[in-house]
Order: structure tokens, then sequence, then C-alpha cells
């Protein structure tokens, strides 16, 4: 039976793919083009007269806005591919959800409707399960930490194991470190304690807070403010340019950068357009992805600069915790890695993470 559902929902999620490729050519959705205009791709197709090989006009989609750090990125990727093809290969970026969320965007990738595309970790998790232990609190001892892993054999593995789902990965982003932020201030792993703290609805997410001594809440992101002005939560945690572009520093204005949660976004192909590439073009695409992630590395960093500048002239307590401190946050999670359901799935990924300088 399960068998047969499956088989419908994907023979449905091909007819929704098949119908959403056609807004890139004649619907009405617009899409971001290298060099950043907004054109369509009849319009395109007598520009940049192909240089060699074939001529390629893609679909990239991103449920971000054209001006959040990874779109840029995706359009620094976009600019590189048109240069290096002499205007070959023209990729055009779908911004803010036009075709869909991540989950319907993945579904019409893997038919090869969609090309190109941005996807955070959760929806990949189901074709590679270790990539759940991302969740773990304190697993990473800082973004650099995280690139560093990620960037090299172990992201690779992660790769591999999307072949089968006809996803082929190309790079990993930084994605900032989520944070707590509070009403009153906090500075140790137990002045957390008692609080009532907004998180994602996941296991992991619920678990920290309980290891924190704190009362997990679900409440969806649209609502927290309110939530936070009426007194429903003490406080939530988030990524320091979130925390500031949503206003939130107004209502909980102390942040504590324990940085408990470091995750990349991922950018993947469609395996089906990924096969049609030369090896030369597929050299082409990698090395223009990597140009795109150190811009976005850049611009995300920058980002997170001038989020803190701005926080700290609205008079937000930023604390940076010593060593000492964060120890304690991790002892206090620790039995998480310990507990069948969540961290000892995942104990030789943890390991190969922790063995990365």
């Amino acid at each position: 039976m399960k068998s047969a559902k499956k088989a419908v929902s994907l023979c449905l999620a091909a007819c929704l793919a098949l119908g959403t490729a056609g807004c890139g050519a004649s619907g009405s959705a617009q899409a971001t083009t290298a060099g950043g205009g907004q054109e369509s791709t009849e319009s395109q197709g007598s520009q940049n007269a192909p240089s060699s090989g074939s001529d390629y006009t893609f679909k990239l989609a991103t449920d971000a806005a054209a001006d959040y750090p990874t779109t840029m990125g995706l359009q620094k990727f976009a600019d590189e591919v048109l240069e290096k093809s002499g205007g070959r290969i023209k990729i055009e970026i779908y911004p803010s959800a036009q075709l869909g969320d991540e989950n319907a965007y993945l579904q019409q990738l893997q038919f090869g409707a969609i090309d190109f595309a941005k996807s955070s970790v959760a929806p990949l998790a189901q074709f590679c399960d270790d990539l759940n232990a991302l969740s773990l609190p304190y697993l990473f001892d800082s973004t650099d930490h995280m690139l560093r892993v990620l960037d090299g054999e172990l992201g690779q593995e992660i790769f591999k194991s999307f072949e089968s789902a006809n996803i082929v990965g190309l790079g990993y982003t930084n994605n900032g470190s989520r944070s707590f932020f509070t009403k009153k201030e906090v500075k140790q792993a137990g002045d957390l304690a008692n609080m009532k703290l907004r998180v994602q609805s996941s296991p992991m997410m619920m678990g920290l807070v309980e290891s924190l001594g704190g009362f997990p809440q679900a409440i969806p992101s649209t609502e927290l403010y309110s939530a936070l002005q009426t007194g429903v939560v003490d406080g939530a945690e988030n990524n320091i340019n979130t925390y500031y572009n949503d206003s939130l520093y107004e209502q909980a204005p102390y942040l504590i950068q324990d940085r408990h949660n470091i995750q990349p976004e991922i950018i993947i192909a469609s395996k089906m357009t990924w096969d049609k590439l030369s090896a030369e073009d597929q050299k082409l695409i990698r090395d223009a992805i990597q140009v795109g992630m150190d811009y976005q590395r850049q611009v995300w960093s920058e980002a997170e600069e001038k989020s803190e500048k701005l926080l700290k002239e609205a008079g937000v307590t930023i604390y940076e915790p010593t060593e000492e401190e964060l120890e304690a946050f991790r002892e206090k999670c620790q039995a998480m890695y310990e507990q069948e359901e969540l961290g000892k799935p995942y104990e030789e990924f943890v390991q190969k993470v922790r063995s990365v300088e």
C-alpha cells in the first residue's frame, strides 16, 4: 500500500513539475537572470551566441528573497557561468519561492523540471540521515569549523548519498549560527532554567531547551514578535540577521552568542540536468559554484557584522560567553548525544566531525 501511495505521489509531483516548468518559458514567473536583469527565456534566446558546445538555459529555485546573502551568492554563480561559458550557459534564478516551497521544488528537481536549487538541511535529510545530526547542539565549534568539515571528505560523503535520489550536491553555504535572545539577561547555562523559549517544532530543538532547564514552545515564526510582546514566551533563538531584520530585539533585547546550532544551506543540481553536461561544462559549473559560495560566505559575514553594529546602536546587550561558560552549556546538552532517539544513531558521524580540527 505504501509503495502504491508513493507511486501516485511521485506521479502527481511529476505532473506538478511539468506544469511549473512552463513558467520559465512562457508563464508569469519572473526569473533573475545572470547579470541581475529580469527577462524571459524567450528574450534571452537570441542573445549571447554560444562559443562552443551546447547552448543551455537552466532554472534555479530558491525560497529566499533576491537580496538574501545566499541568493546573492547564487547570482554570482550564475554570472560566473555566463561569463566563463561565453554566454552559452544561462542560469535563471527564481527567488522568493516563485517555483514553490523547498519540498515542492525539490521534487521538481528530481524529475529534471528544475535544474538547480538551494535547500535547507531538513528536506534533504530524507536522502541522508546523517544530516539530522547537524541539529545536535554545539556540534561544531564555529562556523569556520563547520565549513572545514563540509568542504572536506565528510561533505563529499553527504553528496554521494544524494545520488540515488537523482540529486547532485554542489556546495555548502554559511547560513549563520543560532543563539538565544531573551527578555532578561542570560550569561550562564543555568540562566535559561524555567524560561519559556520559542523553538522550531523538532525533537532536537525541543530537547535542547529541555536540557537547559527551559520550557520549549513550538510557535510559528510569524507569531513570535507578538508572543514575546505579550509574554507568551520569554525568549527564542535564531541567527543574528533574523533577530535584527524581524525586529525581535525590540521585545527581547538580550542576546547571548552561544551559537548552539550551526548549519549550512546546500546547493544542489538535478542529476538529469547534470548528465546532459559534458565533463568540461561540469567542471565549469563546479568552479563557478565555488566562486559563488566564496562570495556568499563573505556577504553573510558582512551582514552579521552590520546586524551586530545596528543592534548595539539600538541598545541591545550582546554577551559573548567565555570558553568555560560555553563548556557548561555543552555539558548540559551532552545527554542528548547519548539518547537512543536523538544522538545515538549519529555517533560515528559526530566522531568524524570532531576529528576535524
